[in-house]
């Protein structure tokens, strides 16, 4: 147990600092709002392609060396985008920096799940998953919280500054990281879906869906902060605060229903959250539309956005159940695509949604994303049923 918890310290220390400088770079080049929306796009388009490379690395040569290769390389990016601000290269050059980082962070996370895989069984996997996705989302609520903070006490350079620091100063607890690999050295497919059966795949459309709230979550921050602002002299810090509790719920509710997956089963648990997704939004778009603020829009529709979080350990669950044993690393990967091209797609929807129609036309753009996926689900569901019998039949 103490080996699987050591696994979400390194993601812990990553998601403060991935949630904490999104959170500052949302808040830079006023009147830039398509810039912004591309330097926030940067991080997880980049962390999807690192993914790639993170998964294979870590199968072939080991979780740890992957997880130390991150964190060292994530915290030099992180070090050029405090210069990119203090030296006033302007956003192109935040962005690269920002790109750097997301593709280097995709070592930790990717290598941190194959970790968990390595360390759980069927009967508790979905609670050692639900643990990750707490750190995950709890680490970037507390960092997005901290860094509007910064933001407002320190402005852009020095909450990089600060943020270097943090990292820097942590990284010794990288370093005792035990491999749990149970095969290193193995020749892996370049084809990801190798690893994964057919019946992995009606859920990826839902989880690019949810992964596509993320980046718009974190770009509504800056929407929610200028409604803020008329009433408020800490508008960064209260829109900063509200994701933050959003985020929070999620991974609470992350934990319970990776144990309920466990016992209840993973489908049906998978059910509960897109029914949870589905009606939250529906709900925040109709308070929203009546004018209601968004801190109390989101406190009235808080018990559905928990429901939500059903859907994030039943995938993860499912894949490290069902992905073949040398190509843990590469299946986790896979997921990591998705979750950084879905908070890159995010950003850049939120940020179009925002020009036309305000927090608003966020809402309803995310539940028009949601319902294109929960189709999709249905149809692949149905397609691939009849492959799961022959794929099981020649794994035995």
């Amino acid at each position: 147990m103490r080996r699987l918890s050591a696994t979400y310290l390194p993601v812990l220390i990553a998601r403060v600092g991935s949630g904490a400088s999104a959170a500052v770079t949302s808040f830079l080049f006023p009147h830039q709002e398509l810039a912004v929306g591309a330097i926030l796009a940067v991080y997880p388009l980049l962390e999807a392609l690192g993914s790639f490379v993170a998964g294979r690395y870590a199968d072939r040569f080991g979780r740890r060396p992957a997880m130390v290769l991150g964190y060292l390389a994530r915290l030099a990016a992180m070090a050029l985008m405090y210069l990119a601000l203090a030296w006033g290269w302007g956003p192109l050059a935040v962005g690269a920096a920002n790109a750097a980082a997301g593709f280097f962070t995709a070592f930790i996370l990717v290598s941190s799940l194959a970790m968990v895989t390595d360390l759980t069984e069927v009967r508790n996997r979905g609670l050692g998953m639900g643990a990750f996705e707490l750190t995950n989302l709890g680490g970037y609520a507390v960092g997005y919280i901290v860094g509007a903070g910064l933001f407002q006490a320190l402005g852009g350079p020095g909450s990089f500054a600060a943020l270097v620091v943090f990292t820097a100063v942590l990284t010794p607890l990288v370093f005792v990281m035990a491999e749990t690999a149970p095969l290193k050295g193995v020749e892996i497919p370049l084809n990801p879906f190798k690893g994964l059966p057919p019946a992995t795949w009606p859920a990826i459309p839902l989880w690019f869906a949810l992964t596509t709230f993320i980046g718009m979550g974190i770009y509504s921050g800056r929407v929610i902060a200028d409604v803020l602002s008329t009433s408020s002299k800490l508008a960064h810090l209260q829109s900063g605060a509200l994701l933050a509790g959003a985020l929070i719920v999620i991974g609470l509710g992350a934990v319970l229903f990776g144990r309920l997956s466990d016992r209840w089963g993973r489908e049906r648990t998978l059910n509960l959250g897109i029914a949870g997704v589905m009606s939250a939004l529906i709900v925040l778009a109709g308070l929203l539309a009546l004018n209601v603020p968004p801190i109390e829009a989101v406190a009235l529709a808080s018990p559905l956005v928990f429901l939500a979080s059903a859907i994030a350990p039943s995938v993860l669950a499912i894949v490290g159940d069902r992905a073949l044993l040398t190509m843990r690393g590469t299946a986790m990967g896979l997921y990591s695509v998705v979750l950084g091209v879905g908070m890159a797609v995010g950003a850049i929807v939120g940020s179009l949604a925002a020009v036309g129609g305000g927090l608003l036309g966020i809402v309803e753009a995310a539940l028009a994303v949601f319902s294109l996926a929960t189709a999709l689900y249905v149809i692949l569901k149905a397609i691939t049923a009849r492959f799961s019998r022959r794929y099981n039949g020649d794994r035995q």
